[in-house]
């Protein structure tokens, strides 16, 4: 497995060092607390997932006493750092995305503004919104509101901005493709079939089959139905850029013949586009894998909760994982059961998870052996890499 994964955190508190400026005097009691913020987003934009982690680490609890930093943040560079070199350059691609949508740039304000105004009147006005007050409401929006992201990043060019003043060129340099997913235009799509490691849609405004990696963008959509997103370029093929969202296939083919009016179809017909995505219209916030966390849980634990200590817990679920893994790869080419999300994407999800990779050592037995490399040989990368290289390091070693 990537050696990354015994990366041990820093625990000396870095130093923020800057000059004394008037900004201290409206930070406050904050200006720590701010400064760790900066330098971790300086630290993504020169591609350094570790040394981000470490800053997180640092100023892991806020003023106020509780957790600083926002969870998803956290997974998405722990699951960086943990791949290594085995991780695919769309891995950084998807990052860059991530980056400009928190970056704090002045030049953003006015996108962000608008793209959050049209998201907010989408979901039936701010009266609507769900969260304990006003910041907190907002907030929902501008992490998981998939209008929000689509609009920020693609309409009012927050991607574009980002990769041509925000991005290092190291963080660049290991992207793929990225400078042509800000121009790729929204899609209609409906959902033709799915392998273990593919899943294939029909484009209804060209009217061909796009060949996607099974990372499950589609876990949630039944055959024959319908989503919007867009399909970006990658070295290996086309991928999409984040998990589309389910639509009705009425809209679905308003938006194929009108792919740059997207926003304005969804505006006129809110109730049928949006009701059918739960959340809703919201967009969890992965990296690897476009399988929420609740729904891989839910598919491969089957519900059960934490009932012990974190580690335990840690042991448990990798172990699950490995016993619904070995089931699955005995009969690989069985269909996925109506109604039922794709295990596939789940199991590669689960595989991903930094507790439950950083478990397999714990747990493995030697029939694993035989599961992992079967799993390598079915599931999309970079699930596939991992089982790979802990078949490899956990016997090989032994």
């Amino acid at each position: 497995m990537p050696k990354s994964r015994g990366r041990k955190p820093k625990r000396m508190k870095p130093q923020l060092k800057g000059r004394v400026d008037p900004a201290r005097q409206v930070w406050g009691e904050n200006e720590p607390w701010i400064r760790a913020m900066m330098m971790a987003d300086e630290a993504e934009a020169n591609g350094d997932a570790a040394a981000a982690l470490d800053i997180m680490d640092a100023f892991a609890t806020g003023p106020d006493g509780k957790p600083f930093w926002r969870p998803w943040r956290a997974k998405c560079l722990a699951q960086i750092a943990m791949l290594g070199p085995i991780r695919p350059g769309w891995v950084i691609s998807r990052w860059i995305c991530i980056q400009a949508m928190q970056s704090l740039a002045q030049g953003k304000r006015d996108a962000s503004r608008r793209a959050l105004q049209l998201a907010v009147e989408l979901r039936g006005g701010v009266a609507a919104l769900p969260g304990v007050d006003a910041t907190d409401a907002q907030a929902r929006i501008t992490d998981h509101d998939w209008v929000y992201r689509q609009l920020f990043l693609y309409e009012l060019g927050g991607l574009e901005h980002f990769v041509r003043d925000g991005a290092s060129s190291v963080l660049l340099a290991g992207a793929d493709s990225i400078r042509g997913w800000s121009s790729t235009p929204m899609g209609s799509f409906q959902l033709v079939d799915s392998t273990p490691s593919t899943v294939t849609w029909l484009e209804l405004g060209t009217d061909r089959e796009r060949t996607v990696p099974n990372i499950g963008s589609g876990c949630l959509v039944q055959v024959g139905e319908h989503a919007i997103g867009r399909i970006v370029p990658t070295e290996d093929g086309s991928m999409f850029e984040a998990c589309p969202l389910i639509v009705s296939g009425e809209i679905a083919r308003q938006i194929a013949g009108q792919p740059a009016e997207w926003i304005d179809i969804l505006r006129r017909d809110r109730t049928s586009s949006i009701e059918t995505d739960p959340g809703p219209a919201s967009h969890p916030n992965t990296l690897l894998s476009d399988v929420p966390t609740v729904v891989w849980q839910l598919a491969i634990l089957e519900g059960s909760r934490p009932t012990s200590s974190a580690d335990e817990w840690a042991l448990s679920c990798a172990r699950t994982i490995l016993d619904v893994a070995a089931r699955e790869v005995a009969d690989p080419i069985a269909g996925r059961p109506d109604g039922e999300v794709d295990r596939w994407s789940c199991l590669g999800a689960a595989l991903l998870e930094p507790y439950v990779f950083g478990s397999l050592s714990e747990v493995v037995r030697p029939s694993d052996r035989a599961t992992l490399e079967q799993l390598s040989l079915l599931l999309a990368e970079p699930a596939a890499a991992v089982c790979r290289d802990a078949a490899e390091e956990l016997f090989d070693a032994a």
